[in-house]
């Protein structure tokens, strides 16, 4: 009898021994003095970046009057009367009111400084300033122009240069939504981070497991600093603006950095 309860005592105390070296070979448990303990999780943090190249959506433009007269009135109404004729063109064109965003208004009286020196010579590191007086009234107004259809930039462009206005900046073209492509890159940008963290893990003899934390960055556009500007056309002067526009692309990309669990 005695022999069979300590053969079951033995047997019992193996499969606890076994147990334990199971326990701690293949979790993070780790005995303590009697008791278990969690060891710490090896993990692995990487950065991950996934791009996507889109088609231009938006065409951007910016025109304005500048006038300097020798009134107030004269300077407001000669650029009012530019800009009002300007903007109802581009109405006319088929661009909404809300596309449509004024960017500067401006009026001021220029101050201009007499020349008080007598003497006849110039001092050209420190020149004498005489008094100050007021000159010519100079106003500005500038409204900048989305334009949603990029296939008729070209269009635009011509009617803008042939309008009032005196200076005209455009087309700027761009991605409107760039939002649009977010989830997808999330999954790219991921599956980046996670190729990089495996590599790491390969030359450790170690093995990628589940995401331990996750931080996502924005979507950002990378447009090129380049900016197409129309030459300045004034009332009197009649320029042909021949120009080729090509809406082209731009890339949008997305930032991730992701911990890993190490196996």
């Amino acid at each position: 009898m005695n022999q069979k309860t300590n053969g079951g005592n033995l047997f019992f105390a193996f499969i606890l021994v076994i147990g334990l070296i199971a326990i701690t070979r293949f979790t993070n448990l780790k005995p303590h003095w009697g008791s278990l303990e969690m060891g710490a999780t090896s993990t692995i943090t990487v950065s991950g970046l996934a791009k996507k190249e889109q088609n231009n959506q938006i065409a951007n433009f910016t025109a304005g009057m500048d006038s300097i007269e020798t009134s107030k009135e004269e300077a407001l109404n000669k650029v009012n009367e530019a800009m009002n004729q300007l903007i109802a063109k581009v109405k006319d064109f088929g661009i909404k009111e809300e596309d449509i965003q004024t960017q500067t208004a401006s009026v001021y009286q220029e101050t201009e400084y007499v020349d008080s020196n007598t003497s006849g010579v110039t001092n050209m590191m420190y020149p004498e300033r005489g008094d100050a007086q007021k000159g010519d009234w100079r106003a500005n107004n500038s409204v900048s122009i989305k334009l949603r259809e990029v296939d008729r930039a070209e269009a635009l462009l011509a009617i803008l240069n042939e309008s009032g206005a005196n200076y005209v900046y455009g087309p700027d073209f761009s991605i409107e939504d760039v939002d649009s492509a977010s989830d997808e890159l999330l999954v790219d940008a991921v599956t980046n981070a996670r190729e990089k963290a495996e590599k790491i893990a390969t030359a450790n003899n170690q093995k990628v497991g589940k995401i331990i934390a996750l931080t996502e960055g924005g979507v950002s556009p990378i447009y090129s600093a380049y900016k197409l500007m129309a030459p300045m056309t004034g009332a009197g002067n009649e320029t042909a603006i021949d120009a080729n526009l090509e809406p082209g692309s731009s890339t949008t990309s997305k930032t991730v950095t992701v911990t890993f669990e190490l196996n």
